[in-house]
């Protein structure tokens, strides 16, 4: 590679790492300032007077807590459903042999490029006659549109790289399909299942649009929807928001660097046969 080419590549990576970074040390920055230092000009990347009391009153205040919780829940559940319906999906794609099976695979894929602001009035009026307006329950189900898509994609692509010869060798041996789907392809794939995990508790804990329309109630406001609070039509407390931002990205950041080599396993298998 001649020097020029080396140049321009370096030059390109280092501007996407400056606009991708720039950004989250900033956020971080604010966190430790006062709010009046905060909104000061002209403005400072370090605080004068670094402080603690910005995520002291984000992890204190109690409908901040409670919200805090609420995400999990509704992450960790969302998490656990998405992943099991996807595989249940994807093992029929990937070993079973039907009509219109290329159709139906198009069509799930072409949902998942929906914009999900499409179906918040639907969903609205759906979960209104149900009864299940305002509640976890309802975000739990209705994160599942944003990545059971995907995630029988991928989940069908993995399955997809495993010998189909160990499984019939196991149906032979007496197992069922679903017996063989537990104790043969899923210890196989748990890469495939780490990534499918991560991309769905991912979309549901930053999620933002469908729960502040459809779960809005302090008592089941998730706690994307609750750090709105910060932000009002004279004001806006960068601090506390700052603050609850940073808190919001350690979830997912810890997820990512625990999981990165299998993540990256996960995704290359995955698309071998894409």
């Amino acid at each position: 590679m001649i020097p020029i080419e080396k140049t321009l590549i370096y030059s390109v990576i280092a501007v996407y790492l400056f606009i991708t970074l720039a950004p989250l040390l900033w956020v971080l920055s604010t966190s430790f300032k006062a709010n009046e230092e905060a909104i000061s000009f002209p403005p400072k990347l370090l605080p004068d007077a670094p402080t603690l009391d910005n995520y002291l009153f984000v992890l204190t205040d109690p409908k901040l807590v409670t919200s805090l919780f609420n995400s999990l829940l509704v992450s960790i559940g969302g998490t656990g459903l998405s992943v099991a319906v996807s595989a249940l999906g994807a093992y029929a794609f990937a070993r079973f042999e039907f009509k219109g099976k290329n159709l139906l695979m198009s069509t799930i894929l072409g949902l998942f490029m929906i914009p999900v602001v499409i179906n918040i009035i639907p969903l609205y009026i759906m979960l209104a006659n149900v009864g299940l307006l305002n509640s976890l329950l309802a975000l739990v189900l209705t994160f599942q549109i944003l990545i059971i898509p995907l995630n029988i994609f991928l989940l069908k692509n993995y399955f997809e790289t495993i010998p189909k010869e160990l499984e019939e060798a196991a149906l032979i041996d007496g197992c069922s399909k679903l017996r063989a789907l537990w104790h043969i392809i899923v210890p196989m794939s748990i890469p495939g299942f780490l990534i499918a995990a991560i991309l769905s508790f991912r979309f549901s804990w930053n999620e933002f649009v469908l729960p502040i329309v459809l779960s809005n109630k302090p008592d089941v406001m998730v706690f994307q929807v609750a750090l709105y609070q910060f932000i009002s039509l004279y004001r806006i407390d960068w601090g506390y928001l700052t603050a609850g931002i940073n808190i919001a990205l350690i979830p997912v950041v810890v997820l990512m660097l625990i999981s990165q080599k299998r993540m990256i396993r996960g995704l290359t298998l995955g698309a071998v046969r894409g």
